[in-house]
Parts: structure tokens; sequence; C-alpha cells
């Protein structure tokens, strides 16, 4: 499964037989479009999960910081509740990668990476 937001601002793909989800968020957002985002996750990705135990890859490098706290935080609960497991985060600064390390959430193992290829070898050693 593909899942392209029409203004660019996002792409998810979804592995069923690795049960991995690997996303790659755009630019700056608004709370109406982490809202249509995140109505991806409840409408399309949570029913393809199907209750399993799951991964996911977020590229961040084209990202810009939002001031969405409130909602990050309903999507991350969401995240949780749906049986994620494991999360990468790829950044493009070892600063980054330090700052996101130390800031995790613990409803979910996750670990920030500079590369794709670090970020799946992390998942594929936890089995996604």
């Amino acid at each position: 499964m593909l899942i392209s937001q029409p203004n660019g601002l996002y792409t998810i793909s979804y592995d069923s037989a690795k049960k991995l989800v690997k996303e790659a968020p755009v630019g700056l957002w608004t709370k109406e479009d982490y809202a249509e985002y995140h109505s991806q996750f409840e409408n399309k990705v949570g029913p393809a999960l199907g209750g399993q135990p799951w991964a996911i890859r977020t590229d961040l490098r084209k990202y810009k910081v939002s001031d969405l706290g409130e909602v990050m935080a309903k999507h991350t609960e969401w995240l949780a509740s749906n049986n994620l497991k494991f999360g990468a985060i790829i950044v493009n600064s070892a600063i980054v990668k330090m700052q996101i390390n130390r800031a995790i959430s613990s409803k979910f193992t996750q670990q920030a990476f500079l590369t794709e290829e670090e970020a799946d070898e992390w998942l594929k050693s936890k089995g996604f």
C-alpha cells in the first residue's frame, strides 16, 4: 500500500509481509495537515495492520518543525494503542539525533539514525 498526500506533504507505505510502515513527511505542516495525515493511519494503515505488532521508519530529513504538540501527542497515543512496537527515525544531523534519542517517548521503543541503512538494520534486528 502506498499513500501519497496530493500536495506532497508526505508518503506512507506499508509492507504487509514485514509489518513495516515507512513514512516521509515533508515541509511545514498546519494542524489541518496533521489531522489529515492522522486520518490516513486511522482509516487505511490501521485496518491493514490488523492488530498485529508492527514497526515504523520515519524519515524526518525534509520535515520542518511544526508547533503541533497536541495533535502529535494524539497520533503517538494512536500508534501505541495500535500495537506499534518499534520506531526508527531518520534525521539529518548528529545533534538532532542526540536530541531525539534523549527526548523519546516511552510508549514504544524508538531510536534515531542518520541513514536509512542504519534504521533498516536496527528494525531488522528487532524482527521487522
